[in-house]
């Protein structure tokens, strides 16, 4: 069934008068029931939850159940006629139907089939293979388990990051307008339409902040410049990205050297922009409390060698580890008798699976923690140095008052943990995708985690009156520039 519809339509060239669907794990539904067959009728069902077929377990007393077989069959009458909403229910050998007189009908039924396509199974982790007709098939189909996907159940949802592929793909129709697309497709749009919009107005305000001289005095104006910078990065990449999935399902974009090129180059870009743009938040709470730790001492021109230096050092560094990602990234077309898409496929190995999770993990776990813990050792070290120089007041008291002074140093840090909570409880309690069907909690998770590189100047700039004042002055100079252009 196709994932943006609910229907599917069966050309049966065989009499029939049952209709049986089975699902995973002995689900099954009575979906036609048919006295005399007509040929060539048109028939139209629904599976409804009143037409399951429940276990004898869930229907009768367990005096009867554990008794052989050929001794309780003399009971399923009684079950049709004690609850007539029942349709059909079954046990390990047959499955019985109530029929309009309320009597059981029960025929043997093999529930232990094994669906492997005669031995010619194609279906990968573990998916179920279904053919269209055992004498002569000529239509394979895979029935993939929770968190795999695609034509063979090749593709798998498993992982810390999700790839927007997996989560949007198959919502994107193909040979289909955009105006036609699925109601998820157009949050989709919509989402990366705003994000676009509003993360080059907050990070074009935010450069243009850090660009002054006065915020670069120490190292943080230097961290919050590039943060900046990479931030306008990563929001134009996953531009990129989302209009390379959306055209490239939809069938527009079909050039295979151009599609590998943007398969190779923006999931890893994306990654290593996002992860560098954390761990320069990081540095810019370590050095928070530094300044606070040497109050007076603080060399704010060492603040700034330092500060240019670690920004290379991240950059060069969180690129390596993620070296493996292009490597191993590759075009694969995936056919069904519906449809033809071209996935953008990656495949780790049990080692690469691990190391890939592992610095995953931690490019996301370590500037996370910084974050918190820092902002919380500069309040309590501020409120301990204010309690030696007036011992009248209480540390809670001290502690009260500098968490009043300093609010802007906590929002930062605070804004930031409260957006990363997402990426973080998501793979931990989800563990997976387990159906494209289900997109919606994982799509929130994903733009979340594009928040902060969409708002550097509501989460850094406007929290500060310092750096306000330099906005300010920002804006001025850009004005006289502007009146004195010919």
């Amino acid at each position: 069934i196709p994932i943006d519809k609910d229907t599917i339509t069966l050309h049966l060239t065989d009499p029939f008068h049952i209709l049986l669907v089975e699902l995973f794990n002995r689900t099954y539904y009575l979906t036609i029931l048919r006295e005399i067959f007509i040929p060539s009728e048109s028939i139209h069902a629904e599976i409804k939850s009143n037409q399951s077929c429940p276990s004898i377990e869930e229907l009768g007393n367990a005096t009867w159940i554990n008794s052989p077989v050929w001794h309780r069959l003399k009971y399923y009458p009684l079950l049709c006629r004690q609850q007539r909403r029942l349709m059909c229910f079954y046990d390990d050998i047959f499955i019985c139907i109530c029929d309009l007189d309320r009597f059981a009908n029960c025929f043997n039924f093999n529930h232990s089939i094994t669906y492997n396509c005669q031995d010619s199974n194609v279906c990968e982790n573990n998916g179920q293979c279904l053919i269209n007709n055992a004498t002569c098939p000529t239509i394979t189909f895979c029935i993939c388990p929770d968190c795999f996907y695609g034509t063979k159940c090749q593709f798998s949802t498993r992982g810390f990051v999700l790839s927007l592929d997996s989560i949007l793909g198959y919502h994107i129709r193909s040979n289909v307008d955009l105006s036609q697309q699925s109601f998820s497709i157009k949050v989709a749009i919509s989402i990366n339409t705003s994000i676009l919009i509003i993360g080059i107005i907050s990070c074009s305000l935010s450069m243009m902040t850090f660009r002054m001289r006065k915020p670069r005095n120490c190292g943080c104006g230097w961290y919050l410049l590039a943060s900046s910078i990479i931030s306008l990065c990563a929001i134009l990449v996953l531009t990129i990205k989302f209009w390379y999935l959306v055209l490239s399902q939809m069938a527009l974009i079909q050039n295979r050297i151009l599609l590998n090129i943007l398969c190779i180059v923006t999931d890893p870009s994306l990654r290593i922009l996002l992860a560098s743009s954390d761990w320069l938040s990081a540095c810019v709470a370590i050095e928070r409390l530094v300044t606070v730790k040497q109050g007076t001492l603080f060399d704010r021109k060492k603040s700034q060698k330092i500060a240019k230096q670690m920004i290379f050092i991240i950059v060069f560094l969180t690129l390596p580890t993620h070296l493996h990602d292009p490597l191993l990234r590759r075009l694969v077309d995936d056919f069904d008798a519906d449809e033809q898409r071209t996935w953008c496929f990656i495949q780790y190995s049990a080692f690469l699976d691990r190391w890939n999770s592992t610095i995953t993990f931690l490019h996301f776990l370590v500037p996370f923690s910084s974050n918190l813990i820092g902002v919380i050792f500069m309040i309590i070290s501020i409120a301990r140095s204010r309690s030696q120089s007036q011992p009248k007041k209480t540390i809670r008291e001290h502690f009260r008052h500098q968490m009043h002074k300093h609010k802007h140093l906590l929002m930062t840090p605070a804004l930031l943990v409260l957006l990363s909570v997402p990426r973080l409880i998501i793979p931990f309690f989800t563990k997976c995708m387990k159906t494209p069907r289900e997109p919606s909690l994982f799509l929130i998770g994903y733009f979340v985690s594009f928040v902060p590189a969409t708002l550097p100047f509501f989460i850094f700039v406007l929290p500060s009156n310092e750096y306000k004042r330099n906005f300010r002055k920002a804006i001025q100079l850009f004005k006289r520039r502007f009146r004195c252009a010919p």
